[in-house]
């Protein structure tokens, strides 16, 4: 029986991770192994690497979380399962560092595209901005400058403003745990101190935030859809206030209830038209009904 091999421990560069098999594996560039000279070692000529998953999924089926992460220029640590023969290639971290210069595409040991590291974060540690306290250039700073507001009747002849709460973001290192997507899709679970959120944004703005003190504010950009395919119950302690910019259109194929305990009151600027196909039924201590003109048919 052939002795299984010792296996050979690596760091290097991914260049390559445009898997044909779609297993999450790449082509990795290792240090003291494998030349800078890509005329002499291509990245197409490195053998595909596989990842290493957690135990948290199950790499069967579709069952667990989907082993893709890295982009060309991540560093990576592994080892050749293969031993000294190195073409069997196993990773399972990512090494983040401070970059000093942007990639070298005709260069080994670089991003072949020249994409990362991206320019603007050239000299700043890998670590995401919003986990080290950095608002500049993130979501933050587009959520604070792009708060929405809206004024709405207050029933008592004045108007009520309604303002999108400002998020509460104040994340000290090393507290604010983040995950980011190429294209910018962020989720955080910021643990500092004081200033506990839980946030999660897309790329457009579209977001959802949980404030310290348990308040949420979600703001879509676009159109938003809700489908609930049981029943649907709200309470709420407080004050309802909605305002619609557009038409609203409500459609009740049962019955409708609407029980109000203290006044009610209905302005329309324009025409208002009441179609009943059954019987009407008005009751009241007093009616009063004031119009300059007055039809019964």
């Amino acid at each position: 029986m052939t002795p299984h091999p010792n296996m050979v421990w690596f760091q290097g560069v991914v260049e390559n991770r445009n898997d044909p098999l779609e297993l999450g594996r790449v082509k990795i560039r290792c240090l003291g192994y494998h030349t800078s000279d890509k005329s002499s070692l291509p990245t197409d000529d490195l053998p595909w690497a596989t990842p290493v998953q957690p135990i948290t999924s199950a790499a069967m089926n579709g069952i667990g979380t989907t082993p893709i992460g890295p982009v060309e220029g991540t560093w990576v640590v592994g080892f050749f399962r293969d031993g000294e023969r190195f073409q069997s290639p196993v990773y399972f971290g990512t090494l983040a560092g401070i970059p000093q210069t942007t990639a070298n595409p005709e260069q080994g040991f670089n991003d072949p595209s020249g994409v990362y590291p991206l320019e603007e974060f050239v000299g700043e540690p890998d670590t995401n901005r919003l986990a080290r306290g950095v608002e500049e250039g993130t979501i933050v700073a587009a959520k604070k400058n792009n708060i929405d507001e809206a004024e709405v009747p207050d029933g008592e002849g004045r108007t009520l403003k309604l303002e999108e709460p400002q998020s509460e973001y104040a994340a000290q290192y090393p507290f604010n745990k983040v995950k980011m997507t190429e294209s910018g899709h962020i989720e955080e679970w910021d643990d500092t101190p004081g200033a506990e959120r839980i946030s999660r944004s897309h790329r457009t703005g579209t977001f959802e935030e949980i404030f310290p003190n348990g308040q949420r504010v979600l703001k879509i950009v676009n159109n938003n859809y809700t489908a609930v395919l049981g029943n649907d119950t709200i309470h709420v302690q407080g004050s309802s206030s909605v305002d619609v910019d557009g038409d609203v259109r409500i459609s009740v194929a049962g019955n409708a209830f609407v029980d109000v305990a203290g006044n009610m009151d209905h302005h329309v600027s324009g025409n208002y038209d009441l179609r009943v196909d059954g019987n009407v039924n008005i009751s009241g201590r007093n009616v009063k009904v004031e119009a300059s003109r007055i039809d019964l048919n």
